[in-house]
């Protein structure tokens, strides 16, 4: 039987990658992908459509998702959407607290009703496995995702879910003047602790193996990091690796970051008091292939190799 997942975020970082998973996985042939976008002729949605021949396009937003459910059921003719991935816009123009919140428990509720076999949601780490169920952190975009992670917990105990816990993303780093700003923050808050990272690929990879074996993967969460390094040690891969390492700025310039955006400088600092704690040794027994920071910089990332 062909199951149908309906994939927010289809074109951006975390839904591509969960897109990309899907159709290059062992099953990839048992999947009818339903890609959500805001606007179906947009460029970056036609080439989306383009990558495999399973992938449809569904035009709608989280704003109004019974209308995007009924979007979606049209395209797979009256049939049965068994699978959702969730992700969220935590950052930016418009964005609150509230709106995510909201978002994320109304895509929850309508899927219930809806009859969704296998939900999968993607948070954030917070501290550790157990530590992430009750750490709300003083960061709105931390606190959002521990909100929508105790709805689904609570009110949706007959659909199979699994929540996926990022740390910092790898891809977020890209040659420029901002990325060397954002790193020269972090390394005066860490004062040389460890910070875990991701590459978007992984939480593609994993968002995939849970739709694959929803048994194996039904009611956890799983932290998601796939290297921990203190700021020497990325500077160091990034020397010997790189043409054009993100070298520091002046170190008023990181702090003049945190001031200007204060959600950022919350986040910042919590990883300087207290920080990411995903389990990389398991999860790595899990997925052989989790990509180290030094991987994804050679294969993935947009820094010039020497």
């Amino acid at each position: 039987m062909t199951k149908a997942i309906l994939v927010t975020g289809a074109t951006g970082k975390q839904g591509g990658s969960v897109i990309d998973s899907l159709i290059s996985c062992e099953h990839a042939a048992d999947f009818l992908i339903l890609a959500v976008t805001r606007d179906a002729n947009s460029a970056s949605a036609q080439k989306l459509i383009k990558k495999a021949k399973n992938i449809r396009i569904v035009a709608g937003n989280l704003d109004n998702v019974p209308q995007l459910f009924d979007e979606a059921s049209k395209i797979v003719d009256g049939g049965e959407i068994w699978g959702v991935y969730s992700v969220q816009v935590s950052m930016g123009k418009g964005v609150t607290l509230e709106s995510e919140v909201a978002q994320g428990t109304n895509l929850i509720d309508e899927s219930v009703r809806r009859g969704i076999k296998h939900f999968v949601y993607s948070s954030v780490e917070r501290g550790g496995e157990e530590a992430s169920w009750d750490n709300e952190t003083p960061i709105d975009h931390f606190k959002s995702k521990l909100r929508i992670e105790h709805h689904l917990r609570d009110n949706a105990a007959k659909m199979g879910w699994t929540i996926l816990r990022p740390v910092a993303f790898m891809d977020n780093l890209e040659p420029g003047m901002p990325s060397r700003v954002f790193l020269t923050a972090m390394r005066d808050s860490l004062q040389g602790k460890t910070q875990q990272w991701i590459a978007v690929s992984d939480i593609g990879h994993f968002a995939a193996l849970s739709f694959q074996q929803p048994e194996k993967y039904n009611h956890r969460a799983l932290g998601l990091a796939g290297d921990e390094l203190t700021y020497d040690q990325q500077q160091a891969i990034f020397q010997r690796d790189t043409t054009a390492p993100p070298t520091p700025v002046f170190w008023f310039l990181g702090s003049f970051l945190k001031y200007m955006v204060t959600e950022l400088g919350r986040m910042i600092n919590w990883f300087g008091t207290d920080g990411y704690k995903a389990d990389i040794k398991s999860l790595r027994e899990l997925h052989p292939g989790l990509k180290d920071f030094e991987t994804w910089l050679k294969k993935d990332s947009a820094f010039p190799l020497k």
